[in-house]
């Protein structure tokens, strides 16, 4: 199949691609490299794709390019691209919001519409439930407490819409607390392993009793690969990844496959957060014959092993620079 994914080379995006060309399926990928974070950690995601035959990689800006640049034989889309986090979606930057999570969602929908495609899976989020307090389930009233989420969900909303009306085959995968190699650096998990290799304090937003349903990345590119194939158009699906824990039992995990101790810095409880997410994935298993395979324990000790690289590496690479002496006559 010929699938276009969007996103790529972002941490979750340049999972799955590695993941659907294994399986065989042709795939372009589209990124804008988003100031968001830095663009090198996009490019080292990249690096081990580039030189596969059958995949082909545009840097664009989804919101301005013209879609005709992938339209032809595109069977399948997986919209992966967006603008993350809770906390930054607050005040003045919330049109970047707006514009990279629900007009890009709505561009590409009307795009395609007349085409024949087999599958538009569309990368949603557990933000879309607000603070529940409880196991949370598809058919919830959903009542998200960030700006991020009102735009996640208008954007699931687009992809029912477009399905009812236009026959288009969406689903939308709620994602969960997604972690493992090569992880954003504004995310958790990535922000602590680098604090306890750098021997400095982990920081924590509240008291770190907040409950999240850690999800690995590799139990997501599963679902993600299951989706192009499954029958489950117009559906909406919680992928979670069955390890819900506070923050503190997950930093105890941390200290425990790293074999290092850290110290905690408590900050005040960032707007937006929420205080429990713990997905009920009993529909994700009905349809998908799907169940999360990797454990946070395990999950934690690849990433661990990941970020030790990473950081050596960017050592590496300061040490360069700080030592390239400049050219003289």
């Amino acid at each position: 199949m010929k699938i276009l994914v969007t996103g790529a080379a972002g941490f979750i995006g340049s999972h799955v691609v590695a993941r659907l060309l294994k399986d065989g399926h042709e795939v372009t990928g589209v990124d804008s490299f988003d100031l968001y974070y830095a663009r090198g950690q996009k490019e080292k995601n990249l690096l081990p794709l580039m030189l596969h035959p059958q995949f082909k990689f545009i840097e664009d800006n989804l919101s301005t390019m013209a879609l005709v640049k992938v339209q032809k034989g595109t069977e399948a889309i997986v919209h992966l691209a967006g603008q993350p986090g809770v906390r930054g979606s607050w005040g003045s930057s919330f049109h970047r919001y707006v514009t990279n999570n629900l007009q890009v969602t709505q561009k590409l929908l009307e795009e395609f519409k007349g085409s024949k495609l087999k599958r538009f899976v569309y990368a949603s989020s557990s933000s879309v439930y607000g603070d529940r307090g409880e196991v949370l389930s598809e058919d919830m009233r959903l009542e998200p407490k960030s700006p991020y989420g009102v735009t996640k969900l208008a954007a699931e909303h687009l992809c029912q819409l477009y399905h009812v009306e236009h026959k288009m085959p969406t689903v939308a995968l709620r994602f969960f607390s997604v972690y493992g190699p090569g992880q954003r650096p504004d995310m958790a998990f990535h922000r602590f392993c680098q604090s306890l290799l750098r021997e400095a304090a982990i920081s924590i937003y509240g008291d770190g009793k907040q409950i999240r349903d850690y999800t690995y990345v590799d139990d997501v590119v599963d679902v993600v690969a299951a989706a192009l194939g499954a029958d489950v158009a117009g559906q909406v699906v919680n992928v979670g990844g069955g390890s819900p824990a506070t923050l503190l039992e997950a930093i105890a995990v941390l200290e425990e496959v790293s074999g290092k101790p850290c110290a905690r810095t408590f900050l005040e409880r960032q707007k937006g957060d929420v205080f429990s997410t713990r997905a009920d994935t009993a529909k994700l298993e009905r349809l998908f014959g799907f169940k999360p395979k990797v454990s946070l324990k395990e999950g934690l000790a690849r990433e661990w092993e990941w970020m030790k690289r990473f950081v050596e590496s960017e050592d590496e690479e300061r040490a360069i620079k700080a030592n390239v002496q400049p050219i003289t006559e």
